[in-house]
């Protein structure tokens, strides 16, 4: 069999494999995330009481969703340091088992009719649960699929691995969209509050079945993972350890890439339906296509960055996300009337500046962490900042005492861009870094002093 690149002592297909197993986790994940936010929104009175005030239903509106962003961090701990234990593979399963099963209980859920708002609490609470399986996947496919890579295209096949992010957003919003059509959301009786809404659940249930199938048969557990020395405590390693220097400053980053796609991604389509003029029908297919554009831009940045470096890929995007797309927010808070061509153009300019950054971060995040404590590194560096970011609904509460409601989305933007810039800053460049060496080039030792933390050791001997 045709051996993969030679740095990394696996076959082509185990690579592929990976890849490809990485790229679904990611689709699995994402998926679910946005569920609540996407599909459930519609069907909310299905939860709750027709009496209860607007206020208080936008509030358990935000907490369905927020529950599995507070999650994801949680079982990032536990999976984490799993992974790092017992292995990337296994826990992968593990974790998006869990999910499956959350969702299709969360599907078949009865409403307030029939359990009164014990259905809701219940409903938050499973989706507390399934954001710590959330939070558990990706700390196994993830790093599994970055130390099957090798070292020369890494960030071609980060690019490649996040793809799934985008186009599951773009498949929930289409799949929500087709439901609609023939299970209207017209009230508390209607078709899509009463049943309609269980439909994006179920595929999502069944999406992780396939997932499992898939990953079971076909992915292999990484050489890499296998000939680390393990830790008794990884995250400890990670937070207070030898690592801290790397864990915290990629928290100031990945603080800035959140509150940007809290923006970018989670804020927008209410912005498009209250600040612009388009039907429901044309937001679903304005955001659907500019998604599927966006995730196709991916692997090329993912290229891209294995040419001109990771660091100045991340100085480009908190430029982007705190000037670009902070502009672009400002313009949708004007009231604009564009036409249908001009708006996609918008959003499209949108998903570019405010969420480009995930087509790098399973490369960049992977390669701050030595093998020993990559799944705890990457896990808890990647969902640790949602923490700070997950209230960003409060945050422009608060700071619409102060200003225009309708623009606090851009001073958001405008911090997120600063976090980004200066954890970019801070931190080393890292595309040369050697997953199969216990010494970095002396290029990169050089370019790290010169950038402030040094980049971590891998701790493993190069395996066959």
């Amino acid at each position: 069999m045709t051996a993969a690149p030679p740095d990394t002592g696996v076959s082509r297909q185990q690579l592929r494999s990976a890849t490809i197993g990485g790229a679904f986790g990611f689709f699995v994940d994402m998926y679910d995330v946005y569920l609540p936010t996407i599909a459930l929104t519609p069907a909310l009175a299905y939860f709750t009481p027709a009496s209860l005030p607007t206020s208080t239903k936008s509030i358990i509106s935000a907490l369905v969703f927020v529950a599995t962003l507070v999650g994801r961090p949680i079982g990032s701990v536990i999976f984490g340091r799993l992974a790092d234990r017992v292995g990337r593979r296994r826990v992968t399963l593990w974790s998006v088992a869990g999910c499956g099963v959350t969702t299709l209980v969360i599907a078949v859920l009865p409403g307030y009719s029939s359990w009164g708002l014990t259905a809701v609490i219940v409903l938050i609470v499973l989706r507390l649960v399934d954001g710590l399986f959330l939070g558990g996947e990706y700390t196994g496919a993830i790093p599994l699929a970055m130390e099957t890579a090798g070292n020369r295209k890494r960030g071609l096949y980060g690019g490649l691995v996040s793809i799934g992010f985008p186009l599951a957003y773009c498949a929930i919003s289409l799949l929500t969209f087709i439901t609609l059509q023939f299970a209207p959301a017209k009230g508390p009786g209607s078709a899509y509050v009463q049943w309609g809404w269980r439909i994006p659940f179920m595929v999502g249930a069944a999406l992780s079945g396939v997932f499992l199938v898939y990953y079971a048969r076909t992915v292999k557990e990484s050489p890499l993972w296998q000939g680390a020395r393990k830790r008794s405590n990884p995250l400890r390693d990670v937070v207070f350890g030898p690592a801290r220097r790397n864990f915290w400053q990629v928290f100031v980053l990945m603080s800035g890439v959140w509150f940007a796609s809290n923006m970018a991604s989670g804020l927008l389509p209410s912005t498009l339906a209250v600040r612009t003029t388009l039907t429901a029908t044309q937001i679903t297919g304005v955001l659907v296509v500019a998604q599927f554009v966006h995730a196709l831009c991916f692997p090329l940045f993912g290229a891209l960055v294995d040419k001109v470096g990771r660091r100045p890929f991340f100085l480009g995007c908190g430029v982007g996300v705190g000037i670009v797309c902070a502009l672009l927010f400002a313009y949708l808070a004007a009231d604009v009337r564009s036409g249908l061509v001009s708006l996609f153009v918008v959003v499209l300019l949108i998903r570019v500046s405010g969420a480009s950054m995930f087509a790098v971060t399973p490369s960049y995040l992977c390669e701050r962490f030595p093998s020993a404590i990559r799944g705890s590194g990457f896990g808890l560096g990647y969902s640790g900042p949602l923490l700070v970011t997950a209230g960003y609904a409060y945050y422009q509460d608060w700071l619409g005492h102060l200003m225009p409601s309708v623009y606090t989305p851009v001073v958001l933007l405008v911090l997120g861009g600063l976090l980004i810039g200066v954890g970019a800053w801070i931190g080393p460049e890292t595309k040369d870094v050697d997953f199969y060496s216990a010494d970095l080039p002396a290029a990169t030792h050089r370019r790290a002093a010169r950038s402030r933390p040094a980049v971590p050791v891998p701790l493993t001997a190069k395996t066959s």
